[in-house]
């Protein structure tokens, strides 16, 4: 019971003792702390976001804005909301060093110094300071922005420059109120509608002299493309023409060796068939030769064999074997004639014995 009663207490007195002992610093804000009692006044320290020993009733915490602050010249304060850091207020009027008026719309951005905050709250320009920052500000754009002409308005280095320059002075003049300048952005800038309807004349006959000297370049240059093209063409026909001319000169060199090779092959045909024709010949005569001979010996020995007494036996009976008689008398009485149908007596009768 005595433990449940302690966590009890424990509970209730931690909250109590931290809201009693602890500040909550905010996200993007410096925390400033003052004793109240004692005379020890503001503690010379900026505190960050975050939990901080602060005792209630002896301590009074004082918050400022750790983001950049936006100080506008402009008739146009944007669709983003309002914060304690924005500040818009009326183009700025400058007569320029020629005398010409022209109106400003110029954005400059600022932060409070690191470490300085405090400083801020103990020189009492806690609520005052984003003022009087303001009128610095002012004071000094109006006295650095009437060095410009309205030429070199017209500029954007000189723009540039000018900016550069003053922004050092600016910081240098801001450093009284505990801040410093990031930024300075020249938005936009108008002349009276005199001087502007003059320099519209004057920058429209500044850009057709441009453009004109562009279209005098323009012509230079294609004057410079046209020879190029010629030049290509001209190139672009030589080569064309000498490659023509290698291909008839190669074209007609082949058409000759082709010819050449034909004839060649043609008289290589021709030799060649007389050559054959002529073998052919001689062989079809020798052989035609010894055919002959073959006959003649054949006939030869047909008649040493012929002239033998069985040659003219074979005769006789193959002349007995072709005998036709159509017809045959016989004599009955006389027994010296042969009968046809005794080889051997007809033999006798035609060759002898």
């Amino acid at each position: 019971m005595k433990k449940l009663i302690a966590i009890l207490v424990l509970f209730i007195l931690t909250p109590l003792f931290v809201a009693l002992l602890l500040k909550r610093v905010p996200p993007a804000t410096i925390g400033v702390k003052q004793s109240q009692w004692g005379g020890s006044g503001i503690v010379q320290a900026d505190f960050p976001t975050g939990f901080h020993v602060g005792i209630s009733g002896y301590h009074k915490w004082h918050f400022l804005p750790a983001t950049t602050h936006f100080l506008h010249y402009t008739t146009d304060p944007g669709s983003r909301g309002r914060s304690e850091t924005d500040n818009f207020e009326k183009p700025l009027e400058i007569r320029a060093a020629d005398g010409n008026v022209v109106t400003y719309e110029v954005s400059v951005t600022y932060k409070i110094i690191a470490g300085e905050a405090w400083e801020i709250v103990d020189e009492g320009l806690k609520i005052q300071y984003q003022d009087r920052v303001k009128s610095k500000v002012t004071a000094i754009l109006r006295d650095q922005l009437s060095k410009l002409t309205s030429e070199s308005l017209q500029l954007t280095d000189a723009r540039l420059s000018l900016v550069d320059n003053v922004l050092p002075i600016m910081n240098q003049d801001l450093l009284e109120f505990h801040c410093k300048a990031e930024s300075i952005l020249i938005r936009r800038l108008r002349f009276q509608p005199e001087y502007e309807e003059k320099l519209q004349d004057k920058q429209f006959l500044r850009q057709k002299a441009l453009l004109d000297q562009a279209q005098t370049k323009v012509a230079e240059e294609e004057k410079t493309v046209n020879l190029y093209d010629s030049k290509i063409v001209a190139a672009e026909k030589a080569l064309t023409q000498g490659w023509d001319k290698k291909v008839q000169e190669k074209k007609s060199e082949y058409d000759v060796l082709i010819a050449t090779i034909r004839a060649d092959a043609n008289v290589y045909a021709a030799e060649m068939k007389a050559e054959g024709d002529a073998e052919k010949v001689i062989a079809e005569a020798t052989g035609q030769l010894a055919l002959e001979m073959a006959e003649a010996l054949r006939n030869e020995l047909r008649t040493l064999a012929l002239n033998s007494e069985g040659g003219r036996i074979l005769l006789a009976l193959q002349a007995a074997e072709n005998l036709n008689i159509p017809s045959v008398i016989l004599n009955s009485d006389d027994p010296a004639v042969p009968t046809i149908l005794n080889l051997s007596e007809l033999t006798k009768m035609l060759v002898g014995d």
